[in-house]
């Protein structure tokens, strides 16, 4: 796996043996430390920037106008939030559609519980600083989120002491087409999916061994999301997004796009046709049963474009069913609800592949899911 790529200002900024820890690992690496002052502040600082990085990505980088946020760490944060009349922030991620920019937020160390204080938003850093001093927090660990710049400054020492500023650089990602995307997908497919490999054996063996549909379709989703991650970086592309209706199985972020397409949702289902009952013995999986399982997939689609707000949604179905044949029920629906549908036949084995391509290519046609 290749490493994700280090801020140059970050090993400048982190100065000291427990902050420091933070580079051995990545940026999203939080060390192996106890619960001493240096350890939660390390934690805290790696997940603050971790947090400013994400949510720059979802902006495509600094933008005007947004005021600083200041998050504050907490080593109490359950007597915080009461003394301080604060209000915990349920959904403080990224990709929650949260106005952060003049807030002053309350956390723990790995930023698992955050609430927000009350009070006018600030728009300078001057300000959170005096309104820090009048909250009784001017001598606490925290962090200023300047988005407008995309900086973070870090301020180990409270608002009178030593403090640093870093960059978040976001490189300059692979920017994909709509059929550039679709051509990636069917690249993994061809590599990883189409016939049975070292990475997902699950078409033949015994009842015992076979994997369950959502397990599959989980290890399709990781595998899938890793593989696009090496094409356009891996802070933007995420597995089982979290949202208000679901998880999206796998979201491409809007700056791996070209401009003007915005995020992609991918849904993922596996078909089949058989199915480990128990450790014994296998039963077969009605086509109702997989035009259902199909149709929710649709569904789920629909959510998660409104719940990203993507102009993009895909059903792919990964299709280990015995016969290689489309759903026109499930198309339709897909069509209806303006979803790409994408179908990719998983054969039981080379030879079954071989035979297929030489039959599609003297039809002059395609397999299911091929991009030319």
């Amino acid at each position: 796996m290749d490493e994700l790529p280090i801020d140059p200002a970050l090993p400048l900024a982190l100065n000291d043996n427990a902050l420091s820890q933070l580079i051995q690992g990545g940026l999203g690496a939080i060390p192996l430390l106890s619960a001493s002052n240096e350890g939660l502040e390390a934690s805290f600082f790696g997940r603050c920037y971790t947090y400013l990085r994400a949510l720059l990505i979802e902006k495509d980088g600094a933008v005007a106008g947004p005021k600083p946020a200041a998050i504050v760490l907490s080593r109490a944060i359950t007597q915080d939030i009461e003394r301080l009349g604060g209000e915990i922030v349920h959904y403080f991620t990224a990709t929650h559609d949260l106005d952060v920019g003049g807030r002053i937020y309350i956390a723990n160390d790995d930023l698992t519980i955050v609430a927000v204080l009350p009070g006018k938003k600030q728009a300078h850093p001057s300000g959170v600083a005096k309104r820090l001093i009048e909250l009784g927090l001017d001598k606490a660990a925290h962090s200023i989120l300047r988005l407008d710049r995309g900086e973070m400054i870090l301020s180990r020492d409270g608002v009178l002491g030593s403090n640093s500023c870093v960059k978040v650089e976001l490189g300059a990602p692979a920017r994909l087409s709509q059929i550039q995307l679709e051509r990636q997908i069917w690249e993994f497919h061809r590599k990883f999916t189409q016939t049975p490999s070292g990475f997902l054996l699950c078409w033949k063996g015994s009842p015992k061994d076979r994997l369950t549909i959502e397990q599959l379709e989980r290890q399709v989703s990781g595998l899938l999301a890793f593989y696009l991650g090496r094409e356009v970086g891996f802070d933007l592309v995420s597995m089982e997004n979290y949202t208000p209706h679901g998880r999206v199985d796998v979201k491409v972020s809007g700056p791996a796009m070209l401009a003007g397409i915005g995020p992609c949702a991918l849904e993922l289902k596996v078909l089949r046709s058989r199915e480990g009952a128990t450790k014994a013995k296998s039963t077969s999986v009605s086509v109702a049963a997989m035009i259902k399982h199909a149709s929710d997939g649709v569904q789920q689609a629909v959510e998660y474009r409104k719940d990203i707000g993507a102009t993009l949604a895909y059903l792919c179905c990964f299709d280990a069913r015995s016969n290689d044949e489309d759903q026109p029920a499930v198309q339709k629906l897909a069509d209806a609800n303006n979803i790409l549908l994408r179908r990719y036949f998983m054969y039981e084995s080379p030879a079954a592949h071989r035979a297929a391509a030489a039959a599609a290519a003297k039809a002059g046609t395609l397999l299911a899911g091929e991009v030319a």
